[in-house]
């Protein structure tokens, strides 16, 4: 069986991105994802200073991608921390959900913001498998966080090592 191998993304992976963040949003295609602010606002200038991503691969095959971004409370992100916690999109194609993958992406992500001295935090649907994934790796629910999504449904805010207890 091949590895999953993780590296950075590029520039030149910009298309894949716009991919993994349709799936990531929920959306049913790219353009989908592009027509809507505050999805689009996640790749919109990628490579702006602090976005960092990573790309799954195995035998050369993109198997999911994650990227973090530094939002300004001006650009209205979903989730909001301070100026020093990127918040993430992570996504994974479904037939490779539940082998590592999302795990390795966030782990990638999680090692990153360390080494740059920031924080990381994410917004998600409350009804989303991979929360238990977040919760894993270190993410704790934000207490007051918890939002209407555009869907109807609710989302709630984490964040990496958030201080207080868990709602």
């Amino acid at each position: 069986m091949r590895q999953t191998v993780l590296r950075a993304a590029r520039q030149a992976d910009l298309d894949l991105l716009w991919a993994f963040l349709a799936m990531a949003a929920y959306e049913p295609s790219v353009a989908a994802a592009r027509s809507m602010e505050s999805v689009a606002n996640h790749l919109a200038g990628w490579r702006r200073a602090g976005d960092f991503g990573f790309i799954a691969e195995r035998g050369g095959a993109p198997l999911g991608a994650a990227g973090a971004r530094q939002f300004t409370p001006e650009e209205n992100p979903a989730f909001y921390v301070d100026g020093h916690t990127p918040e993430v999109t992570i996504a994974v194609h479904r037939r490779n959900r539940g082998r590592g993958a999302g795990a390795a992406l966030l782990g990638a992500l999680v090692q990153e913001a360390r080494r740059r001295g920031v924080g990381l935090c994410l917004n998600v649907r409350d009804t989303n498998p991979a929360m238990r994934l977040y919760q894993r790796a270190g993410f704790i629910r934000v207490q007051g966080s918890q939002v209407r999504n555009r869907v109807g449904g609710v989302s709630i805010g984490m964040a990496l090592g958030a201080p207080g207890p868990e709602t």
